[in-house]
Formats: structure tokens, C-alpha cells, sequence
């Protein structure tokens, strides 16, 4: 989903409401004075019109040389907050005063600068908080109307970038994705060998130490402590996690209903919450496929690269069946951990069609289906 809003473009000067209403109450009492042949009053009419020329020229003065833009922030992920924020720059020889208006999506943050230095750049953000998934961007405007508001000076900030917004994530519960994991995903012997070590979190006997308080009951090297007359426990090397390959697929009928969309949020925010949830309790590599015409495939070894990884998914739009990945795309990737599609259909063909095309079997895995392990995120009116 992409979310744009139109840029303004130019500089131009228009009139404000208070701007208005002062040019009206001069030409009333102008008219009158003029009539009536008061030149006094009509003195204090030309000052008046010499204060709004004077305010369009200190305005003009303020955003000359002014810049404003964006601040780049890595994505976010629906309902997270999010500091949105732009940063001003005065490149003129004198303090300026101006009001930064930054829109991304339906809603928008104002920034008043007041006399910024010259030569100085000073930085703005608030917090936002994005409901939907999707790529938002729109312009960055730069206004002054300092110092009386009469008339407004207005040009375009530097808006090129955007926030991009991720699908809203669950919560699931390691160890029950980990036991559902072992069960479904792979199927071959090398997988299932892994997964029963990582669940134990032991690999090979490194040693014996002394023991610790909170070690295990069964870690305890009973020989050895009868021998010593002190307790004595096991020292393991930690095993090596497995990888994730998540694929997801968008699927969409031809004519698809609003019951459809809904599955296909659903399950965008089910692989988000897999993702999110294998990399950060499992410190293990996971690799995110959306297939389509030209596949993205990327791996996350970091909470960063995660976000990056999954920044396909903020503007899928689904569709019918992709064809499959062909093996060679998975690299090293399709052999080393389990294997896993995710889509927006229960009982998807698409994870038997991989199989096909790669050699290795997927687990597939669908909103709809009963997982103990998931709770789905709160739906959003």
C-alpha cells in the first residue's frame, strides 16, 4: 500500500485571515477618512499598509535561505510509535522564526522554530503512531509569517523520503513455535536433530565445574562429586540455532471479497510475528521470501536487518498464485534451517509446489488454522 500526498511546488505569498481582516479595516477607515478629509487618519491607514508590506518582506526574508527536511527513520511497524521529524537549517546572515509542517499519511506534525541562529540547524520530531501498514510520504512544507501574521511566506522542504510501515505483529510464544517448528518444518532427519538440541539449549560436553546455584538437578556428574566430596555439574557448548526460511505468500482470489483482504492482513501480521519472534529468542539467521514476478529474498542476522527484511511486505498488495522460487534463489539458505511457508489461504498448494521446485519439503501455516502458540494483534476499527 502506498500512501502519497501531492507536493507543493514554488514559493508563493498569500494573505492570512488576521492579514485579511487588517487590509479590510484599512480600506474601511481609509475610505472614511478619505471622504471626510481626515489626513491624520489617513496616515495611520498608510502605516498600516506599510506594517503588511513590511511583514510579507521580513517573511520572505525568513525562508529564503531556509531548509527543511525529513528525517530518515528505519521502518516501523503498525501501531508502534514512531519519532517522525524534519530538521531545519538557516543558511541566511540573521535569526529566522518559521513553522515546519511535516505530513506522512492522514496526519501531519507542526514545528515552530523561533529565532534560530544564523548558520545554525536545529532538529524537531514527534512522536506518531501509524494504524495500517504501508509507505507513507507527502511534502514538508516551510512557512514564516513573522512577526505580525498578516502575510505568509511559504516554500517546500526537502520530502524525499518516507516512512515505510510494517505489517502489525502478534505475539507468539517461543517455545510452542519451537515445538510446532520441529514437528512441521522440514522433515528430514538433519532438522529434526537440530531442533531437538536447541530445545534443550546442549550441544557437546565441553567440561565439568563446580556447581552453581540454579544449575539443573540432571546436569550434576554424580561420579565426580561423590570422588570430590563437592557438587559437580556438566558444561555444555550451547548448539547452534537452526535458520528460518520464512516464505509468505499473498495470495488473493481473482475477485477477491473484503473477507479475503482481511485473511490476507491476518496473515501478513502471523509471518511478522514469526520473524520477529525466531530472531530475537532464538539469536538465529532468518531469511524473508515474498515470492512475486522478481522474488525479494533477504536475511536478518539483527533486529535491524529485520525491519529491512520485511519492508516488502509494508506495500504487498496480493494476488493469484506466484510461481515458485526456484531453488537456486534460496542460495545456501534452503538447506540449513527450517523451512516455512505462511499464507492468507488455509491448506495452501503453493508450499507442495516449492517442494517440487526446490527438493525440500515446506510446513505451511495459515491464520486460520489453530495455533496455540499465537495470539493474533488487536484489530484496529
Amino acid at each position: 500500500m502506498r500512501r502519497t500526498d501531492p507536493v507543493p511546488v514554488g514559493v508563493h505569498l498569500r494573505f492570512t485571515a488576521s492579514g485579511l481582516g487588517w487590509l479590510a479595516a484599512a480600506a474601511v477607515i481609509g475610505a472614511a477618512a478619505w471622504y471626510k478629509s481626515i489626513n491624520l487618519v489617513l496616515i495611520v491607514v498608510y502605516a498600516m499598509v506599510v506594517l503588511v508590506i513590511l511583514n510579507g518582506a521580513l517573511a520572505w526574508l525568513a525562508v529564503r535561505r531556509a531548509t527543511a527536511r525529513r528525517v530518515a527513520i528505519p521502518p516501523v511497524f503498525a501501531g508502534e510509535s514512531a519519532d517522525c521529524g524534519v530538521v531545519v537549517t538557516n543558511g541566511s546572515s540573521r535569526p529566522i522564526t518559521v513553522a515546519v509542517e511535516e505530513k506522512a499519511g492522514p496526519k501531519s506534525n507542526t514545528f515552530l522554530i523561533y529565532r534560530l541562529p544564523a548558520g545554525q540547524t536545529q532538529s524537531c520530531a514527534a512522536a506518531r503512531v501509524f494504524p495500517n501498514r504501508g509507505r507513507f510520504s507527502g511534502p514538508v512544507a516551510l512557512s514564516s509569517g513573522f512577526p505580525f501574521g498578516f502575510l505568509e511566506c511559504e516554500r517546500q522542504g526537502d520530502s524525499t523520503g518516507e516512512v515505510v510501515v510494517l505489517p502489525r505483529p502478534g505475539v507468539a510464544e517461543p517455545d510452542g513455535l519451537r515445538r510446532w517448528v520441529s514437528r512441521h518444518a522440514g522433515h528430514d532427519g538433519w532438522a529434526r536433530r537440530v531442533l531437538r538440541r536447541v530445545t534443550t539449549d546442549q550441544a557437546e560436553v565441553r567440561g565439568l565445574r563446580q556447581y552453581r546455584p540454579g544449575d539443573a538437578l540432571r546436569d550434576v556428574h554424580w561420579r565426580t562429586t561423590a570422588r570430590r566430596g563437592e557438587p559437580m555439574v556438566r558444561e555444555y557448548d550451547v548448539a547452534p540455532s537452526p535458520e528460518l526460511l520464512l516464505v509468505v505468500e499473498p495470495w488473493l482470489p481473482a475477485a477477491p471479497a473484503p473477507a479475503d483482504h482481511r485473511r490476507l492482513e491476518e496473515a501478513l501480521s502471523l509471518a511478522v510475528t514469526i520473524a520477529i519472534t525466531w530472531r530475537r529468542a532464538f539469536d538465529s539467521p532468518v531469511t524473508i521470501v515474498v515470492p512475486g514476478h522478481e522474488p525479494a529474498i533477504a536475511t536478518a542476522a539483527s533486529e535491524h536487518d529485520l525491519r529491512a527484511a520485511l519492508t516488502p511486505l509494508a506495500e504487498v498488495t496480493g494476488g493469484p498464485m506466484p510461481d515458485a522460487v526456484s531453488g537456486d534463489a534460496f542460495h545456501r539458505h534452503l538447506a540449513r534451517g527450517a523451512r516455512v511457508v505462511v499464507s492468507s489461504r488455509p491448506n495452501t498448494p503453493y508450499a507442495a509446489v516449492l517442494a517440487r521446485s526446490t527438493g525440500k519439503p515446506f510446513a505451511a501455516v495459515a491464520p486460520g488454522d489453530r495455533l496455540p502458540w499465537y495470539q493474533p494483534p488487536v484489530a484496529v476499527e
